[in-house]
């Protein structure tokens, strides 16, 4: 144990010391951060303490005003930019984080000593005390478990955070807070593409902040909406009944102000909108539904479609409305319907809307894409296949827990 100890506490100065370097080095010099070394690093060190703080309840050998710090602190410093967000639009904060885990690193020097001497490892001399005493653990035990209600939730969506991360590339974020959605500006010389993540159920104030987001001028909306013309589904799936459960606005609700167009539109010449001054574009924003129609959707798609809005439509809660659907899925879904329908539902609406895409960036100097967060991936990944580059980003909160739970904003 007291090797271990001692290459945490090692360990801990290091990643501190080569954390504050890889902070300074891109602010003095040109050359690029250590950045896959750092986290290798970060992630060792971290595992580490995981450990230790387990074996600090068991080894009461182990000085905790020595190794509770450190430990606390590399458990608690990724979460930091989580928590609070806007520690991550703070440019020292990498910094400042680095310079007090280097400070940090020496605090055995205060009580560690061999010989007289300021020592930053335990010697053996201090591992002469019994291994285990039952008050150490039970006092140990006892406030992690007065912890754990507020730790364990955390940790949750700590992780559901991490999955959606994962799986939408980074357009949706989930904190403590609430969920957030990310807009993301790409541009190709002249042309300018919005990549706004959505999601059908959340604040009314974000979705007018969507809305009033898009400027005027040569602009397009390529709008989200699957189209029935052939009348396949015996229920339509309404957003709106699940959004009055939750006390949230439902997506069909965003009011986009513009001129609506259709498809064959793309093809003809683009007029000036009443009101336009002679030689310069319209202030009228182009909307044009570019999605795919049930009928391009193969059977088992369909079927999950009717089997949604069945649910929606006779469900008087949104518990029994997913209860009922939930049950539908495991009497009928296979693996191998499962693979369909994500293909139909995710790669061709993606393929849709990229097509209309390709004919907008012709005639639009800005398009924008207010899609579901999960067609994200798939839709930057074309967008720079087409040479766009990532200029900016932008996140808005889609649905404040605090609103949810007491009515109204902090």
């Amino acid at each position: 144990m007291r090797v271990f100890a001692n290459l945490f506490l090692i360990m801990f100065l290091v990643d501190g010391g080569f954390s504050l370097v890889d902070e300074l080095v891109p602010l003095i010099s040109p050359l690029m951060p250590f950045t896959p070394l750092r986290n290798l690093l970060a992630e060792t060190v971290i595992l580490m303490a995981a450990a230790l703080y387990i074996c600090l309840g068991i080894d009461s050998r182990l000085p905790k005003r020595v190794f509770l710090p450190p430990i606390l602190f590399v458990l608690t410093v990724p979460f930091s930019t989580w928590l609070f967000p806007y520690l991550a639009g703070i440019r020292s904060y990498g910094l400042i984080a680095a310079a007090a885990q280097l400070l940090l690193g020496m605090l055995p020097l205060c009580y560690f000593r061999k010989g007289g001497e300021r020592s930053l490892t335990m010697g053996p001399e201090l591992f002469t005390a019994p291994f285990f005493r039952l008050k150490n653990t039970l006092i140990f035990s006892a406030v992690n478990l007065f912890a754990a209600p507020v730790v364990l939730p955390l940790l949750v969506l700590f992780a559901a955070n991490a999955y959606m991360t994962e799986y939408t590339s980074g357009f949706v974020k989930l904190d403590p807070g609430g969920l957030r959605m990310a807009e993301r500006v790409y541009q190709r010389e002249n042309r300018t593409i919005r990549l706004a993540a959505m999601i059908h159920v959340g604040n009314r104030e974000y979705y007018d902040g969507v809305a009033k987001s898009i400027g005027t001028g040569r602009t397009i909306v390529l709008a989200e909406g699957v189209s029935d013309d052939k009348q396949l589904l015996a229920s339509s799936i309404d957003y709106g009944k699940m959004a009055g459960y939750l006390g949230l606005a439902s997506q069909k609700e965003m009011q986009l102000r513009g001129r609506i167009i259709a498809a064959e539109d793309l093809e003809s010449p683009r007029t000036s909108s009443r009101g336009a001054e002679k030689g310069k574009p319209g202030e009228e924003v182009d909307i044009l539904r570019a999605d795919a129609d049930v009928s391009d959707f193969r059977p088992p798609t369909i079927d999950l479609l009717n089997a949604v809005g069945k649910s929606m439509e006779e469900s008087d809660s949104f518990a029994n409305g997913v209860r009922t659907l939930n049950s539908w899925c495991q009497k009928n879904l296979t693996p191998e319907m499962y693979a369909v329908i994500v293909d139909d539902i995710l790669h061709r609406r993606n393929m849709a809307v990229i097509r209309y895409l390709d004919k907008a960036l012709d005639r639009y100097d800005t398009v924008v894409i207010p899609w579901g967060a999960l067609h994200m991936n798939e839709l930057e990944s074309e967008v720079l296949k087409r040479g766009f580059t990532l200029q900016g980003e932008r996140k808005r909160i889609s649905i404040d827990f605090r609103k949810m739970l007491f009515g109204t904003y902090e």
